[in-house]
């Protein structure tokens, strides 16, 4: 019998790490960060029975996305912002560390859109949401615990 999961190795959101673009030239975005998340959606095709009376389960497919919320680096031109609007529909690499304490980490490329430049309210932040679809499945890598 295994013991029961207890809730130490849940972590919370940060101190984290989001580096976005090519390695040795990648954006640190991780101050900018409001929230995020990687989500996956699945995709099932209906199942079909057989003449026979076999029933063949459909197909699954997963898609995932960087989603959450950035504060937009507008004044950089080397920043995120100017990144999005000059190579949208790019392909970016991206490391995500949500907790660097529990060190797990994803890793992938993910297509880049423009981010939004504006605000909610005269004085307000520049932000930007994020829903940026990532390539393929991400890489999880684990801490290596002692």
């Amino acid at each position: 019998m295994t013991a029961p999961i207890t809730p130490e190795g849940t972590g919370q959101l940060g101190p984290g790490v989001l580096k976005i673009g090519a390695t040795g030239s990648e954006i640190d975005v991780s101050c900018l960060v409001n929230n995020a998340a990687i989500e996956s959606s699945k995709e099932a095709a209906e199942s079909t029975t057989k003449l026979c009376g076999n029933v063949r389960a459909g197909a699954t497919t997963y898609t995932f996305q960087l989603t959450g919320d950035i504060d937009v680096d507008a004044g950089n031109e080397s920043g995120l912002f100017a990144l999005s609007w000059s190579e949208p529909g790019s392909e970016q690499d991206f490391t995500f560390t949500p907790n660097l304490e529990l060190g797990t980490t994803a890793k992938g490329k993910l297509v880049l859109d423009p981010l939004r430049l504006g605000a909610d309210e005269y004085g307000g932040d520049l932000t930007s949401p994020l829903a940026l679809d990532i390539v393929g499945t991400p890489t999880i890598t684990y801490a290596v615990t002692p």
